[in-house]
């Protein structure tokens, strides 16, 4: 049986919603999210059966963003044409109420999670309505597991670039935007980024001796430079960058299965 619930975005936190979700259509076209009492998870992940290439996911609070959820379910909201849906939002006054309507269905298996099948979100004399996407559009991720494999404390080693330096490095992979990736290399201890024969810049000493990764300029938008470091943390098989309330994860090679 369907249910309908009836919820309201804090203004003031509407915009800063709306841009991290728009960061997270980057990734791909297809956004998840979790809603929970306490925590919204809400990200965006390409990958295959048993890997992920690419995540990137915000933990937010769901008080700051919506004021009336108090559900001991979550809800599982799958958008789908995301980027186009974060556009139409952006017709939304943020200084006008924000409703959202949501009718959703208990899955079968499972009676702790609401699936939304409709939404509509009303701001003044607008309303824009989207329908939810299937469950086998975008790989179920557990906040659990996601805490778990992607905690920094069991990373192999670590670098950090300050925010001066990382302007530095999205300039220069602009100019030079006939190649795709970026070398992130390690010799004797220097950390440099670097595009070969074109362009290298020191941005820290480490205790890893020896080291060379490549990473793809696309996702260098999707890194916030918000704070004064970005924290660069690598793994076995993919690099994480963390920051407050988001994960990017770049993976080599990297099954997130919850058994080992």
């Amino acid at each position: 049986m369907s249910q309908k619930l009836s919820l309201k975005f804090n203004q003031s936190n509407f915009v800063e919603f709306l841009n991290k979700f728009t960061d997270l259509t980057s990734i791909d076209d297809v956004v998840k999210m979790k809603i929970e009492q306490d925590e919204i998870l809400m990200y965006s992940v390409i990958s295959n059966e048993t890997s992920i290439t690419a995540f990137k996911g915000y933990t937010l609070k769901t008080k700051d963003f919506i004021d009336n959820f108090d559900r001991d379910e979550t809800f599982d909201f799958i958008i789908t044409s995301a980027n186009k849906f974060g556009k139409n939002l952006k017709f939304f006054n943020p200084e006008k109420i924000i409703k959202l309507d949501l009718i959703s269905k208990r899955l079968p298996d499972d009676n702790t999670v609401m699936h939304i099948r409709t939404a509509q979100f009303t701001n003044d004399k607008l309303k824009i309505s989207t329908i939810g996407g299937e469950e086998y559009r975008i790989k179920d991720l557990q906040k659990s597991t996601l805490n778990a494999r992607l905690n920094p404390k069991n990373s192999k080693w670590n670098f950090k670039v300050n925010n001066q330096d990382f302007n530095s490095i999205k300039k220069l992979s602009s100019i030079n935007n006939e190649d795709r990736i970026l070398n992130i290399t390690v010799d004797n201890g220097k950390v440099t980024f670097n595009e070969t024969s074109k362009w290298e810049l020191e941005v820290d000493n480490v205790k890893q001796n020896n080291a060379n990764l490549i990473f793809s300029k696309k996702y260098l938008s999707n890194i916030n430079d918000n704070d004064e470091f970005i924290n660069f943390y690598v793994f076995e098989n993919f690099i994480l960058v963390k920051d407050k309330d988001s994960n990017l994860m770049l993976s080599f090679e990297q099954n997130f299965d919850t058994e080992d």
